[in-house]
């Protein structure tokens, strides 16, 4: 937003300091809680590492930066930054961890991407399932072709 001038640098300055703030919550919890912290790092590790045993990790990273750019869908805001490879792919899954957010399936075939999400507050009923599918477009950008709710 901030490259394409929708989005003023103090505007920019001041989301990237709630995100750090975010983060640094999280920090903490962590220190308080190893246990629990490394648990979620497993399991999240693993996600990530099921994805990759049959999908290329640039297509794991360009998906969840699609899914990023839906005004709509929530954990959008966590994945922002998919797209920077010195940020490793399994730090943008959570099992346990509020916000929970899982890419249950992915099948990509040549221009056309399914995949199936879970997301919302860990231990509640209030998680969504989603479907989505994702075709290429002329310039083989990926968007939104279908949505729905499971």
């Amino acid at each position: 937003m901030l490259d394409s001038g929708q989005m003023t640098r103090d505007e920019f300055r001041e989301a990237m300091k709630l995100h750090a703030l975010e983060i640094i919550d999280e920090m903490e919890e962590d220190h308080l809680n190893p246990v629990a912290a490394l648990l979620e790092q497993v399991m999240s590790r693993r996600a990530a590492s099921k994805l990759l045993k049959r999908n290329s990790e640039s297509l794991v990273r360009e998906v969840l930066l699609t899914l990023s750019e839906m005004e709509d869908f929530p954990p959008g805001r966590w994945l922002w930054n998919a797209a920077h490879p010195h940020i490793p792919l399994h730090a943008f899954f959570r099992s346990k961890r509020t916000p929970v957010f899982q890419v249950l399936t992915l099948e990509a075939m040549p221009q056309l991407v399914v995949l199936t999400v879970e997301y919302g507050l860990a231990g509640s009923d209030r998680i969504i399932r989603e479907e989505f599918r994702l075709r290429r477009d002329r310039r083989s950008h990926l968007g939104l072709e279908q949505r729905k709710v499971l």
